[in-house]
């Protein structure tokens, strides 16, 4: 069994970063698994290629990237979510790994690395991991409160367009035409993705399973010493609330609803530490902030977690809630929304609070609820470990590729 895992998404990005524990995990399990990548990586990983391995394929790649995002200079109000067109991309097809795979696993192929038009050429079956909405939309990456997917795009609110026939419409009557030219076997990183995946117009019919986003659980688990918190000054009466993202101003990530339900809260004085890109600032002055920055490995996040008394995610477009799984990992109770992807991962009111969608005072109700009630971290830990360590992932993603293989 040869998978070949395709990827834009380098091993510093989410998608890639998943893309990457999957690959490892299925050469722990004795799968000949291989890696194709847009470009060359930042780190030494096992049995990966890439792309751009001369002048001229970077520099096609470049004027594809190019074109694929000059169309959208002529959407001048449009909004600083990301929006990929996808016309324009790679024919992989006369690829060595590709021709050599018996099961092509797509993640992320944007930055016009395959262009969809040309998937029924591979002549593979494909196992397409949703990382993110884009699979099933017009353009977009996280559709917020935009249904237009649901039928037949047009009228962005992304773009911005004002217009029925815009360029979502037609990447979407594009994506339309050329899905059902291939055998696909979509993937979607939690239930919630599934369901609106299903939802929409483009993969109602087709099959679409779940799989998390794997964790590992040698790095992320419970039993971390406290070397951290004396780091930081942090006392063992200290009530820590754990905040971030990779940038914390994205809007999507929704860092200012922590803070202003943090500005809310008073029944204790918390020490809010924040990881990731740029800062908060709180108008509540009994609260303090400890902006970490950006941290440097993962042993590192995982001891951020492990010091925390609840990890707090109002993102209001996660399609699955990795830091939320990896806090849960390292038994840290955890605050997320209901009917986003971390629904599949907190336990309401056993491994932490799901709020209700944007609600500040609900937000609230979860911070006096988990920092007042005694959790069985240990037990979160174990639970979490279940469902989401790599190894079971990876097992899981076996059984579909023999799946595919038995009815090729």
């Amino acid at each position: 069994m040869k998978i070949l895992h395709v990827s834009a998404a380098n091993s510093t990005a989410g998608a890639g970063i998943a893309c990457v524990k999957l690959h490892e995990a299925l050469l722990n399990k004795n799968v000949e698994s291989k890696i194709l990548f847009l470009n060359e990586q930042p780190k030494e990983i096992e049995h990966v290629s890439f792309y751009e391995n001369t002048k001229l394929k970077k520099i096609k790649r470049i004027l594809l990237t190019f074109a694929d995002r000059v169309l959208l200079k002529f959407y001048i109000k449009k909004k600083r979510e990301i929006f990929s067109p996808g016309i324009f991309g790679i024919d992989l097809s006369t690829n060595s790994e590709v021709q050599n795979a018996d099961i092509i696993h797509l993640h992320w192929i944007n930055h016009a690395f395959v262009d969809i038009k040309n998937l029924p050429k591979l002549n593979k079956p494909i196992v397409w991991t949703m990382h993110d909405c884009w699979v099933f939309t017009g353009g977009c990456h996280y559709f917020l409160s935009c249904e237009n997917f649901k039928s037949n795009c047009g009228n962005c609110q992304v773009l911005n367009s004002g217009k029925q026939n815009d360029l979502s419409r037609y990447v979407f009557n594009r994506k339309k035409k050329y899905y059902p030219n291939t055998k696909i076997q979509y993937v979607a990183i939690s239930s919630w993705m599934k369901g609106q995946a299903k939802s929409g117009s483009l993969l109602k019919k087709e099959s679409i399973e779940v799989v998390p986003s794997g964790i590992d659980c040698n790095i992320y688990y419970f039993g971390y010493d406290f070397e951290l918190r004396e780091k930081l000054n942090i006392k063992m009466h200290d009530t820590v609330v754990l905040i971030g993202a990779q940038h914390l101003n994205t809007p999507f990530k929704g860092v200012q609803l922590s803070i202003d339900a943090i500005n809310k809260y008073n029944e204790k004085k918390l020490k809010v530490i924040t990881f990731g890109g740029g800062k908060i600032v709180l108008s509540n002055p009994i609260h303090e902030v400890i902006n970490y920055g950006f941290v440097s490995s993962a042993v590192e996040m995982a001891k951020l977690y492990s010091i925390a008394d609840v990890f707090l995610c109002t993102s209001v477009a996660e399609g699955f809630g990795m830091t939320v799984a990896e806090a849960q990992c390292c038994g840290t109770p955890a605050i997320a929304f209901e009917e986003t992807g971390p629904s599949d991962i907190i336990n309401h009111k056993i491994t932490g609070y799901l709020a209700k969608f944007r609600d500040i005072d609900d937000i609230v109700n979860g911070l006096d609820y988990c920092l007042n009630n005694k959790f069985d971290k240990k037990s979160i830990a174990i639970d979490s470990e279940k469902k989401f360590s790599i190894k079971n992932c990876a097992i899981k993603y076996s059984s579909i590729y023999n799946q595919i293989l038995s009815e090729k």
